[in-house]
């Protein structure tokens, strides 16, 4: 018997999904291996490359790369008008005092200022009441 792999095939879907959640259930985040009942098994650069098709036996790409900081900085020019100082971040994360100044000294007088008072302080809901 030949299975018809057409993506529109309900079958299809329904072995899809448990393959799926099946590896989703044995990942182990801590070791980026899936934990089998043979062993684990690592996915590897191979792997990618074989199921995306992409080659792997000339010069990489590369873009422009920029430090975590000035990612961060961009970023906050971008959303608030202004950049936190080195001092006011750790690694990727913004310190809350830094946003509770910015929220707590921000003049709403126009558009701006008030869409970015909403982000700061959605920034802070989201820090403080989901993550605790």
């Amino acid at each position: 018997m030949e299975l018809d792999w057409d993506m529109e095939n309900t079958e299809f879907k329904n072995v899809h999904k448990a393959l799926v959640n099946a590896l989703i259930e044995r990942w182990h985040p801590d070791t980026h291996t899936f934990h089998l009942p043979i062993g684990e098994c690592a996915v590897t650069l191979e792997d990618v490359a074989i199921i995306l098709g992409l080659p792997t036996d000339s010069l990489p790409v590369t873009g422009m790369t920029m430090s975590i900081f000035e990612v961060l900085e961009a970023e906050c020019l971008h959303q608030f008008g202004v950049a936190p100082h080195k001092s006011n971040c750790r690694g990727s994360c913004i310190k809350l005092t830094w946003l509770r100044d910015l929220k707590e000294n921000l003049q709403l007088n126009d558009e701006n200022s008030i869409q970015r008072y909403v982000k700061c302080h959605i920034m802070l809901l989201i820090e403080t009441i989901v993550w605790g």
